[in-house]
């Protein structure tokens, strides 16, 4: 089987949200949905959803903090975080991040859920979001 090429496809976005290209190989009918990849930065700005499946998140370039389960991971460059399936992931950069996403697929067909975008202000004095 020859090597497939996935186009980039810009992140849909209701207004304000992280900017970002999606690679998802789609399935053919009756098959399972297949994984998929995304590049996506946050400036300044916090993201929240939770996943039916794991999400990885490397981090190419930039300072992230994710928040899941009552607790906060310091991401930065090169480092590689996981939220795992069923949890809620907060996702903020105080001054810019950039990283490569790698989810799915759910064998059940779940969506997705976006529960929160946030600009924010970089604070000396805390990491989080306000």
């Amino acid at each position: 089987m020859p090597p497939r090429k996935f186009p980039a496809t810009p992140l849909a976005r209701r207004g304000e949200g992280p900017r970002g290209h999606a690679f998802i190989a789609h399935a053919p009918p009756g098959r399972p949905q297949q994984l998929a990849v995304m590049e996506w930065e946050l400036r300044g700005e916090s993201w929240t959803d939770e996943h039916p499946h794991d999400e990885l998140n490397y981090v190419l370039q930039g300072h992230l903090f994710v928040r899941c389960d009552g607790e906060t991971t310091d991401v930065r460059t090169g480092d590689l975080v996981l939220v795992p399936a069923g949890a809620v992931g907060t996702y903020w950069a105080p001054k810019y991040a950039r990283m490569l996403a790698v989810y799915g697929p759910d064998p059940q067909g779940r969506p997705s859920r976006i529960h929160g975008y946030e600009r924010i202000l970089p604070r000396p004095d805390t990491p989080g979001p306000s």
